[in-house]
């Protein structure tokens, strides 16, 4: 599957991607996709992402809590579905990670001069490198092949660690967790200042390619007009893409799933943080289509004309797994770096707003998963750390952990493996998820069920299920066919299936056990308890839902599953009543019920922390 990008700067390069044969002796066929693809990109936007984004924000300003605990809260039986999204967000920050650190250390190295990529090799090749250069036809891509990479000729080959690119990786992570160590209030605070440090950068860049760069506007030109026709260069047939090619579609289709962090458990957390008001989430959602509309079309700008995409990009362009448009930015764009001669100091800034517009996403995510995973946390452990700064720590270096094999020799192939095959089950998720999703929407205010909260409803169902046929159909046809390492080692395919079937086991199904063993009675009660659905939340002022604004009345008599003064943040755990309090310094997670439990908060005069008393 070929997987959309995970910043608006890399959805920029997406867009004038290619898919090419990988096998070798072949004519290669590359596709290139300009202007029409703005078509699906708009179209999908409005029929999948326009619903989505509504609905999960609405739902999360409703519950105010994260996406496992308000699956939980509607039905208890399906939290797994929320566990297994977010184990395959967790998933992909980790790879999301490695290509960070590619950008990290090429930023540095864009400062050498000659640039270090626009050294020719030395003619003596042995035969083991010949193997890995196979691909290789410029002097970029066999720089990243063979010294950045430093490539060994399969999988299963032991090879050292890269040094540099460890250290990349745990610069990666400690900024997440800086990032990351004051929530979501802090996070905020960050992004307000890195935001307009990245919209300079990226300004500083265009100015500069399009009064230094030849031919820049005619690249530009190129990318929008379609202006192209099928021709054979150099043993490569380019073939312009119509609107008419499925490719075109999935490929939008997956800039939105993961541009926009659909079925990712994001968009319930930031919806969170808003006020649960109609006008605010139509703000909101508003704001939101707004600025993902238009920003991949400014950052294009400022990136065509460092892209030449008649240039081969050679075995990184070829791999299965690869992120769309990452062979662009390490292999195309420093070609024409080398090429025309351009400052060391703007090479630096582009792989700087790369790093910046990714760590947006990175962090984001990373901070969703963790403040899910923090109030499932064992009474032990929190014990034992006391401090949730020591939690967060631990969090992120597990995190750097399991990333260093990605920096190895073989680490390449390793990430190919897991992006190929994380999301292969997406679609049962998203087909597991309507559920959950429509009927909290439907609950949110009384019995009786407005023209607007039917309609939106469905919308979201065909949404939902639109994606999940395009995804099967993805399935099917491009990424079941293919293999990401050759027959004599499909043991790595075992690897990935595990990946791919990981998130439904310890999701889906270990959720919905646990829901059945925090029941009382029997079986039978038990999950028909599970089933259950918890009681409707009371809106933030019942003024903004009245039948001047939604069509129906405000709730009536209805209780809310958290106490009215409950903070927003979802930085506070839930500390079961048989356990006692917890030591100061370790906030109290969650809201429980008022008719099971009371809780006292004493505040001390020194401000050491709440100690929840139950």
């Amino acid at each position: 599957m070929r997987h959309p990008l995970s910043s608006p700067f890399m959805a920029a390069v997406c867009w004038n991607c290619s898919r090419q044969d990988r096998a070798p002796g072949r004519l290669r066929l590359k596709v290139l996709i300009i202007g029409h693809f703005l078509v699906p990109f708009y179209l999908l936007l409005v029929v999948i992402g326009v619903p989505v984004c509504y609905v999960q924000l609405k739902i999360g300003a409703l519950y105010r809590r994260g996406v496992v605990a308000t699956f939980a809260h509607i039905v208890p039986i399906l939290k797994g579905i929320a566990v297994a999204l977010l184990i395959m967000t967790y998933f992909r920050s980790i790879t999301h990670a490695l290509e960070l650190s590619y950008g990290l250390v090429y930023m540095f190295a864009s400062l050498r001069q000659p640039f270090p990529w626009d050294v020719q090799p030395s003619d003596n090749v042995s035969r083991e490198e010949a193997k890995i250069t196979i691909f290789s036809s410029s002097p970029e891509d066999r720089y990243f092949v063979q010294e950045f990479l430093q490539r060994s000729d399969r999988i299963g080959s032991i090879s050292p660690p890269v040094w540099y690119l460890v250290l990349a990786l745990l610069a990666v992570w400690i900024i997440v967790f800086l990032f990351t160590l004051k929530g979501s209030a802090g996070l905020g605070k960050i992004v307000c200042i890195l935001t307009p440090v990245t919209a300079l950068v990226v300004c500083i860049v265009l100015i500069y390619a399009y009064a230094v760069i030849p031919g820049a506007c005619d690249a530009l030109y190129t990318f929008f007009s379609g202006n192209l026709h099928n021709r054979h260069e150099n043993g490569i047939v380019y073939v312009q893409m119509q609107l008419g090619d499925a490719k075109m579609w999935l490929d939008a289709l997956d800039l939105h799933l993961y541009g926009l962090g659909l079925w990712a458990g994001i968009l319930p957390s930031l919806g969170s943080h808003l006020t649960n008001k109609k006008v605010v989430v139509n703000a909101a959602v508003g704001v939101m289509m707004l600025f993902y509309g238009c920003l991949p079309h400014l950052l294009l700008v400022a990136i065509a004309p460092f892209i030449d995409p008649a240039y081969n990009t050679g075995w990184f362009g070829h791999a299965h797994g690869v992120k769309s448009g990452l062979s662009y930015l390490f292999i195309s764009v420093p070609h024409t770096m080398a090429k025309h001669g351009l400052s060391p100091f703007i090479a630096f800034l582009l792989f700087l707003a790369y790093v910046l517009l990714g760590l947006h996403h990175l962090v984001l995510h990373v901070l969703v998963v963790w403040e899910n995973v923090w109030p499932a946390l064992p009474r032990p452990v929190m014990l034992f750390f006391r401090r949730p700064a020591l939690l967060l720590a631990v969090f992120c270096f597990l995190s750097f952990i399991l990333s260093a094999p990605f920096a190895s020799g073989c680490g390449v192939y390793l990430y190919q493996v897991v992006r190929f095959y994380v999301d292969r089950l997406l679609f049962a998720l998203v087909i597991f998820s309507m559920v959950p999703f429509i009927i909290g929407y439907l609950r949110q205010e009384t019995f009786r069920l407005p023209i607007e909260r039917i309609w939106m409803s469905v919308w979201y169902g065909i949404a939902s299920l639109t994606t999940a046929s395009l995804l099967i159909y993805n399935f099917a046809v491009y990424i079941y066919p293919e293999r990401v390492v050759g027959y004599d080692e499909r043991w790595a395919e075992d690897v990935g299936w595990c990946v791919a079937i990981t998130p439904l086991l310890l999701g889906v199904a270990l959720g919905a056990l646990h829901a059945l063993l925090k029941g009382q009675g029997n079986l039978l009660e038990r999950f028909l308890g599970s089933l259950k659905m918890g009681r409707v939340p009371e809106p933030d002022n019942t003024d903004d839902y009245d039948s001047g604004e939604t069509g129906d009345t405000a709730v009536q008599g209805g209780r809310s599953p958290r106490p009215p003064h409950t903070p927003r943040s979802l930085s506070q755990p839930l500390v079961p009543s048989s356990q006692g309090p917890l030591p100061s310094g370790i906030p109290s997670y969650g809201v429980m019920d008022k008719a099971e439990v009371e809780v006292i908060m004493n505040s001390s005069k020194s401000c050491d922390g709440d100690i929840a008393r139950v």
